[in-house]
């Protein structure tokens, strides 16, 4: 399985046809906005009409919620594991969340995306917050 976590931009959208056309897997779970959001939404993406493709609005919509979903989607279909699909700065904090939320075994992928001085500062800034928040709560909701 081949994941992609939001926004579905442009490039990881290529990335994860790439990793198709190297038969990597055979479908790509794709994280998506909810109905009218705007450019990410499913209604607005072409390859959510391409079989290859499940768009999918993870709630909540954080990592942790692409994880349990990617959870929730490999129980029902037998997946057993995932490539993950994210943006350079996000990588490490993808692989912590998603070795603790899915069972399955794991691999990320960074994919480059042009990012400016100020957006590489503000991503090491939200990424370490983010983590730090990874750090100290559970993957799983009440009700699990």
């Amino acid at each position: 399985m081949i994941i992609v976590l939001g926004p579905p931009t442009s490039h990881r959208i290529s990335a994860a046809q790439e990793l198709l056309e190297a038969e990597v897997s055979d479908q790509v779970l794709l994280t998506v906005g909810r109905a009218g959001s705007g450019r990410w939404s499913a209604e607005r993406l072409s390859v959510c009409g391409d079989d290859r493709f499940t768009c999918v609005v993870p709630i909540p919509m954080t990592t942790k919620g692409e994880a349990r979903m990617l959870r929730w989607w490999a129980r029902d279909h037998g997946a057993r594991s995932a490539v993950v699909v994210t943006f350079t700065p996000h990588v490490e904090r993808a692989r912590y969340v998603f070795s603790r939320c899915f069972a399955g075994d794991v691999a990320v992928v960074g994919v480059g995306e042009p990012l400016t001085f100020i957006d590489w500062i503000y991503q090491y800034v939200y990424q370490s917050m983010a983590f730090a928040k990874a750090l100290s709560t559970p993957c799983t909701v009440p009700g699990e």
